[in-house]
């Protein structure tokens, strides 16, 4: 069976910036993959995909949707006093599928700062509705933050991409006594 993959809706990439994370959501079409099809290959991305997969899946509704969370160690780099400080942090996305596509919505992310003498610490929450914290009055990007859209824009659009190539693979089910 061939499966071909297109997007839909205009734009295919998240990209953020002032006006925060856009698209919302990317539906992705997989012609000729029924929705349980793809809600199966997309578990198993899952499972293939990260350590603790048991973990990671937050939410599923058979053959309709599933929300994981995601770890990832230097996720998000400031430039703060002539240094590099890069933070681990979590991200949320939630898949829905219907026959011959799926959605791929970015929930949230958040990274961990640590405690300083200048800082409480603790987890900080990417804004997806407004990016204008990490740019100046003149709308350029902050020195400081200039990586984080980046990064944001890289998790999103790989993860996407992984996700995409690995439904459109042909697994081909291996004789077990075939090693």
């Amino acid at each position: 069976m061939l499966a071909v993959c297109s997007l839909t809706f205009g734009q295919d990439k998240f990209i953020y910036d002032q006006e925060g994370l856009n698209p919302k959501y990317v539906v992705v079409e997989m012609d000729s993959l029924e929705q349980n099809e793809i809600f199966t290959k997309a578990i198993n991305w899952i499972k293939e995909t990260y350590k603790n997969p048991d973990e990671v899946i937050k939410t599923t509704i058979d053959n309709e949707k599933v929300r994981f969370e995601g770890f990832k160690d230097n996720l998000i780099c400031v430039n703060s006093l002539g240094m590099v400080y890069c933070y681990y942090g979590l991200y949320t996305i939630e898949i829905e599928f219907k026959d011959n596509k799926y959605k791929f919505t970015p929930l949230s992310i958040e990274y961990r700062v640590p405690a300083s003498q200048y800082s409480a610490g603790g987890m900080v929450s990417i804004n997806f509705n407004d990016g204008t914290a990490y740019y100046n009055k003149k709308g350029k990007l902050r020195k400081m933050y200039e990586t984080i859209p980046s990064s944001i824009e890289t998790l999103f659009n790989d993860l996407n991409s992984n996700l995409s190539n690995y439904l459109l693979s042909e697994k081909k089910e291996y004789d077990k006594d075939d090693w």
